[in-house]
């Protein structure tokens, strides 16, 4: 090529160059955005000098990239001469962000730097100044081949960059307390992506370990993503004011730009590609028609029968060198033949050709005699399939070891050779062992004294190309000025290798009129988004976006009469549409406003007016509503009655309706729970049963409805068990007869409603003296059967739909023989339905249907015990009846004898004074129930002993036994009215066992008493609660927030009431 005059045909770009101008347009551009920012901090500045600087280091890879001549070899004096001083004003806006912080440490820190930079820098351009210049044919551009000062720049960068980028961001960061710490961080992971993988990569590519087209694609990816990570990072915690222009512009730009470069990447492939393609079918046409064309070199061909190289197409001029030519046709012929070889005595066929191979594959011919040793197991298949992908490896490494020889200039290479040799690692022992059998310590080689020149020569035909033919190389000649592109072709039936080289220079010719369009594309679409994307987002988007906050500013100095103007009918023509209504609104309410201000007294009068009179006509529609209630509640009262007679089937039952309400002063409850009982006889006159009856039953309906149903329930039972039974009337009837007319007599009268009123029942008929029983369960919850201190179901499923909705079942009276001790529970599904989180927002319903059976266990199916047991589990939120059935049980002894069996306890009980102070120590000493029992002992001798049971009723209510505590307070509160707490015992108790009206009437005592007690009426508003009387409820609760607007009960007592209302 020689040293000719710059002159455009030189200029030749390719994929290096784009990505290289990609690069340095994109951190031009970030300089000078930092730089214009207005009122910028010295951080800031910082930071933009940084930018800049880095975009001359880039432009200097830039210009070597698309220069084709060996002056562009002085780009590395860009390179080298800019990085380090654009390092130390990075690191100077990592030490002084945000607010120029550190300014002493940071200006020492600056001139260190400095004073190194300049320093290496000056080195750096002596030592590659007096070197000779190369070009890599790996990087497609001119370098000095300077490895050494190559080499102690990069150490000074990785200082600059270890200090820069960790030592002082991590310093800073756990010094920095405040948001900022996030801000640094993000600004070191976008110096070191920058930083760290470019560095490296540049390095492996140059020598060969990475293609440089890999190189350049992450290269540029890396940079826009580092740059993207700091950008991000500025705008979102600078002090700096950015527009949104920027924001969208930027964003645009390097989205824009990594597409282009992937486009780019892949056109750029494909080129080369089809260079390779057109070049083969050159070299195909003249070694068999020798038709040669004109871009053709040269040509070598390796005859293999006679081993001999046939160089009459190559110009000696060319001044190429042969000696590596002939070992590279040899190698490669070599391959060709390998891969030729049948499988079929594989192993055998390839040893014979080893023997055959020439000296300087003797390299390569220790790894395939390692690889025959090591993996005899290997079929001849296997092993040749394997060799032939080992012989990828060993060419890359022979192929980067090369380069890296190459590298070595100055001083002695025998010295520097033997100690790169003596290096290499294990994978590349066959090139370390075959070379140091022919070269000694003493520099002999094969016991001959040689030259530096010859020395180099012969090291480095050992690690020539071991690869498939077809493939492209490249070859410079000896003065480094010639450059050519090659590739190699066997013909196997003349057992012929052959080499033929192509201009280089004309395959920069083919790849640049492509890459000079891709130039072109890229400048313009940065010209169209720097330019023109503002031009139309002006327009569009930033002009409409000023006028909408003119207008909110004005707005906000009291300018209610701006109107944004309206342009274009898309989001923000919406959004200023909004904002005018808004203003718009803003000012019709505030006329309002002044209308209201100038007539507020008699605004006041009407809608104080306007709400009395729905107050008033509420509290009509209520006091009519609740004396309907009270009307249903009376004529229900005498229908739920225990009218059994028997001794021998005992029957009890206890009804507590949901719903509570107060008419005229009077309290009472409405719900669809009913519990009849009563007794008939069955047979003839001569020979009759007496049987008792038992009806548990539950209409379906909340308050009025619910009443209804169980209305209707009573006066339908009632009259049949009236008649069954009248003027002691026999019928002549089987138990199972009288229960199926009695069904079908019921069912009858509730289908009558058409499905408006239905009921769930479970009817019991049992024979008095032999405890037969007969029922039906009509959808009712399963009855339970006591028996042995063992609590089960009696029914196993469902067996009848409820009374006056068709059923899919049979009706069919059911029977089982009951046992002396025996009970029967039955109950509603409020017994079920119980709220286990009372004091939650949202409600957890007991879904455990066993649990019912463990509460009649543990109450030894006592009622009341029952009920406590349920209570105790969580909140009723249904009515609850129970109706209990027991078959000669044993008669009730009497209490005081059972509490005097032992003199003992009649000692006791007669000294109050005893039993006062031992129930104290027990108390004291942690034996609650030991105390409870001595006192209630006390309490069946003694009730008038005021001090006694004023310590039994206090035990009592802490011990949970609420019927004893109810007892006991009653008693005691009936001569000592003036003990505010124990008012307020009696009607948590009471409150707990549901008796809502007496643990009203205690609680209104204490308001009475005590209106200033805030716990009272804490539960004074709960007791209204949960008689549904919200608004009582809710105006106690108000009260407390108005004394302690923090109280959380009462808080949690006002969404309680939301939620139930």
């Amino acid at each position: 090529m020689g040293l000719n005059p710059i002159s455009w045909d030189l200029v030749l770009f390719n994929y290096y160059s784009f990505g290289s101008l990609l690069v340095t347009l994109t951190t031009i551009f970030l300089g000078i955005f930092f730089l214009t920012l207005k009122n910028r901090t010295i951080a800031t500045t910082h930071l933009g000098i940084g930018f800049m600087l880095l975009g001359v280091f880039e432009t200097g890879y830039f210009l070597a990239a698309f220069l084709y001549h060996p002056i562009a070899a002085y780009h590395r004096w860009m390179t080298g001469g800019f990085i380090l001083f654009a390092l130390a004003h990075f690191t100077q806006f990592l030490l002084r962000f945000p607010g120029n912080s550190n300014q002493r440490i940071a200006k020492w820190v600056l001139m260190a730097e400095h004073s190194v930079s300049v320093i290496t820098v000056s080195l750096f351009i002596y030592f590659t100044y007096i070197s000779e210049k190369i070009y890599h044919f790996t990087a497609h551009h001119w370098d000095f081949n300077a490895f050494d000062a190559s080499r102690y720049l990069a150490l000074v960068i990785g200082i600059f960059s270890i200090v820069g980028f960790i030592i002082i961001p991590t310093w800073r960061v756990v010094i920095t307390k405040d948001k900022r710490r996030i801000a640094l961080l993000m600004f070191t992971i976008g110096f070191l992506i920058a930083a760290i993988y470019p560095n490296i990569s540049n390095i492996l590519s140059r020598d060969g370990v990475m293609e440089r087209s890999t190189y350049m694609t992450s290269n540029v990816i890396l940079f826009l993503t580092a740059f993207s990570f700091l950008v991000i990072a500025f705008i979102n915690n600078s002090a700096e004011r950015t527009t949104f222009m920027v924001k969208i512009v930027g964003i645009t730009l390097f989205t824009i730009c990594l597409i282009m470069q992937a486009l780019v990447y892949i056109s750029s492939q494909e080129k080369d590609a089809e260079y390779d393609s057109l070049r083969m079918v050159n070299i195909e046409r003249a070694l068999e028609n020798g038709v040669k064309s004109g871009d053709i070199e040269y040509a070598f061909h390796w005859d293999d029968s006679k081993e001999s190289l046939n160089s009459s197409e190559y110009d000696p001029n060319k001044e190429l060198n042969l000696k590596e030519i002939e070992a590279d046709l040899q190698n490669v012929t070599t391959y060709e033949e390998i891969r030729n070889l049948r499988e079929e005595g594989f192993r055998k066929s390839i040893s014979l050709l080893l023997d055959r191979t020439h000296t300087y594959f003797g390299g390569y011919k220790r790894f395939i005699q390692k690889l025959l040793e090591d993996k005899k197991d290997l079929s001849d298949a296997e092993l040749k399939k394997l060799i032939l992908a080992s012989a990828e490896q060993w060419n890359k490494r022979a192929f980067v070891s090369s380069n890296r020889l190459e590298a070595i200039v100055g001083g002695s290479f025998c010295k520097k050779g033997r100690d790169f040799v003596n290096a290499l690692g294990d994978s590349e022992f066959g090139f370390k062992e075959e070379i140091f059998s022919h070269w000694s310590e003493d520099c002999l080689w094969d016991g001959k004294d040689l030259d530096q020149a010859q020395l180099r020569s012969e090291v480095l035909r050992y690690f020539r190309y071991f690869k498939p033919s077809e493939t492209r190389h490249y070859r410079r000649s000896q003065d480094g000025t010639g450059h050519y592109v090659a590739f190699m072709k066997f013909q196997p039936e003349k057992q012929q290798m052959s080499e033929v080289g192509f201009s280089y220079r004309l395959y920069r010719d083919f790849m640049h009129p492509t890459a000079v369009k891709q130039t072109v594309i890229l400048l313009a679409v940065i010209f169209i988004v720097l330019a023109l994307f503002p031009l139309f987002f002006k327009n569009s988007l930033v002009d409409p976006l000023n006028s909408l906050l003119s207008g909110v500013e004005k707005v906000n100095k009291g300018d209610l009469d701006v109107v944004v103007p309206v342009k274009v009918r898309d989001e923000i023509g919406f959004l200023a549409d909004s904002f005018n209504a808004m203003v718009a609104s803003i000012k019709q309410a505030r006329r309002e406003l002044q209308d209201y201000a100038e007539n507020l007294e008699e605004k006041v009068r009407e809608r104080t007016r306007e709400v009395q009179e729905k107050m008033e006509e509420v509290q009509r529609l209520k006091v009519q509503q609740d004396g309907d209630y009270f009307l249903t509640s009376l004529l229900a009262k005498p229908l739920f009655y225990n009218a059994n007679k028997s001794k021998l089937v005992s029957t009890d039952f206890i009804i507590r309706q949901k719903k509570q309400f107060e008419f005229r002063g009077k309290h009472s409850d409405l719900g669809g729970d009913i519990c009849v009982t009563g007794n008939l006889r069955l047979g003839r006159p001569d020979s009759f049963k007496r049987y008792t009856v038992s009806m548990n039953g539950d209409a379906m309906g909340k308050s009025m409805q619910g009443a209804g149903g169980a209305l209707v329930m009573g006066v339908v039972m009632n009259s049949i068990l009236a008649r069954s039974a009248a003027n002691n009337r026999i019928l002549d009837a089987t138990p199972e007869q009288w229960l199926t007319e009695i069904y079908d007599e019921i069912h009858a009268v509730f289908k009558s409603f058409n499905g408006s009123m239905v009921i769930s029942a479970s009817l019991y008929l049992i024979e008095d003296e032999t405890g037969v029983c007969w029922y039906f369960n009509a959808e009712h919850p399963y009855s339970v059967l006591y028996r042995d201190g063992k609590a089960s179901f009696i029914e196993d499923g469902l067996t009848l739909r409820k009374l006056g909705l068709d059923s899919e079942f049979e009706f069919k009276v059911r029977s089982f023989q009951l046992k002396k001790g025996d009970i029967i529970i039955l109950g509603s599904d409020g017994r079920d339905d119980v709220d286990l989180t009372p004091e939650e927002t949202i409600r957890t319903i007991n879904e455990d249907e066993m649990l019912f059976l463990r509460h009649v266990e543990t109450a030894k199916a006592n009622l009341e015990d029952i009920e406590t047991e349920i209570r105790k589990t969580g909140e009723l939120t249904d009515d609850l009846s129970l109706l209990k059935i027991e078959f000669q049980g044993e008669p009730k002894s009497d209490e005081i004898e059972e509490i005097f069996e032992s003199s003992d306890h009649i000692d006791k009980a007669l000294n109050t004074d005893s039993v006062y102070e031992d129930a104290k120590k027990m108390y004291k000493t942690g034996r609650l129930d030991e105390a409870l029992e001595l006192l209630k002992t006390g309490y069946m001798h003694d009730s008038a002993n005021q001090r006694l049971n004023k310590l039994l009723g206090l035990l009592s209510f802490k011990g949970k036994d609420y019927n004893t505590a109810v007892e006991v307070l009653n008693n005691y509160l009936g001569t000592d009215p003036d003990l505010h707490e124990y008012w307020f015992y009696l009607s948590i108790a009471n409150k707990k066992m549901g008796k809502y009206d007496q643990a009203l009437t205690a609680s209104l005592k204490l308001l009475e008493i005590d209106p200033n007690n805030i716990s009272n009426t804490i539960n004074l508003s709960d007791i209204y609660r949960l008689m549904e009387m919200y608004d009582r409820a809710e105006e106690y609760a108000r009260k407390v927030l108005q004394k302690e607007p923090g109280n959380e009960n009462a808080h949690k007592l006002i969404r309680l009431i939301e939620r139930d209302r």
